[in-house]
């Protein structure tokens, strides 16, 4: 499904707000290379420090989906270059409480300097992935998934 676009051809506020959503629907399911996929389509039309925070959500998304693979070296640049872009990030987050995420991230990233390092990739990684929660009040809208093509790329 093609996001909907206006007459000048940006993303429409829906369209937007269906992309986030069902990227951290796909996170939250540990989809994160699908994550990725509709991240990078709203950071197409992004501008400014906003784009530089999804490219960001872009780089953690690949980083987890090498880690799932057992890819070091991706996963440990992915994590600086992640944390580099989205770390100290306070404008608009579409109602995701950044704070409560960067918190769960700062002990992956740490890790990524220990993979970088030379440590195994799977010896003192964090327990638990990372979730991505809505502030209070918040309702996610999200676009339906996108159906699975042949070829499609399979998660680990």
């Amino acid at each position: 499904m093609e996001a909907p676009r206006d007459a000048q051809g940006f993303l429409t506020a829906a369209s937007v707000r269906g992309l986030f959503d069902r990227a951290v629907a796909h996170w939250n399911a540990r989809r994160f290379f699908e994550a990725h996929e509709d991240w990078e389509t709203l950071w197409n039309d992004a501008e400014g420090r906003y784009r530089e925070w999804l490219q960001g959500l872009i780089q953690f998304a690949a980083g987890f989906h090498h880690f799932k693979r057992g890819g070091s070296g991706g996963f440990a640049r992915l994590m600086k270059t992640a944390s580099d872009k989205a770390g100290g990030y306070t404008g608009d987050t579409q109602g995701v409480d950044f704070c409560g995420l960067w918190a769960q991230l700062r002990p992956w990233v740490a890790h990524g300097e220990r993979v970088s390092s030379g440590e195994d990739l799977r010896h003192g990684a964090p327990a638990a992935l990372p979730t991505i929660e809505y502030l209070p009040g918040f309702v996610p809208l999200p676009f339906p998934p996108e159906p699975d093509p042949e070829g499609a790329e399979e998660e680990a």
